[in-house]
C-alpha cells in the first residue's frame, strides 16, 4: 500500500509519516495543501490518503472530492480537529471512507487501515 500525506502543519506530516512507516507501509509522497495534493495524487498515484480537513488554499474535503472524481477506489482518511457534525457527514458523503479526530494514535490508525483495507 502506497500513502500520500497532505497537511499543511510539517510536524503533523512528519508524525503521519513516521507513523505509516511504522505500520509497515510506503510514503510515496507528502503534499503542503489541498492544490499540492491534487497534483502530486495526479503525479503519484497513491492507494491510501491521509488528509487533514482545515488547509489553506483548498481543504481537505474538496481535495477528496476532486481526487474521488478520477478515481473512486483510492481510500481517503479525512483528519481534523472540526467536531461539527455537517461537515463531516458532508466528507462521508463525498465519498471519504473514514474520519479521524485529532490528536492521531498510532492504534488508532492502524485499527482504522486494518478496516478499510478488509472492506
Amino acid at each position: 500500500m502506497k500513502f500520500m500525506i497532505v497537511d499543511d502543519s510539517r510536524l503533523s506530516r512528519k508524525k503521519l509519516s513516521n507513523f505509516v512507516i511504522e505500520l509497515g507501509y510506503e510514503v510515496i509522497c507528502e503534499a503542503v495543501d489541498g492544490i499540492d495534493g491534487l497534483e502530486k495524487f495526479k503525479e503519484y498515484s497513491p492507494d491510501f490518503i491521509l488528509t487533514d480537513l482545515e488547509m489553506p488554499n483548498m481543504k481537505g474535503d474538496e481535495l477528496s472530492q476532486k481526487i474521488l472524481e478520477i478515481d473512486n477506489k483510492v481510500i481517503i482518511i479525512l483528519i481534523t480537529s472540526i467536531t461539527d457534525k455537517k461537515e463531516l457527514l458532508n466528507a462521508i458523503r463525498l465519498g471519504v471512507r473514514k474520519v479521524m479526530q485529532k490528536p492521531i494514535r498510532l492504534e488508532k490508525l492502524k485499527i482504522a487501515i486494518n478496516e478499510l483495507m478488509d472492506n
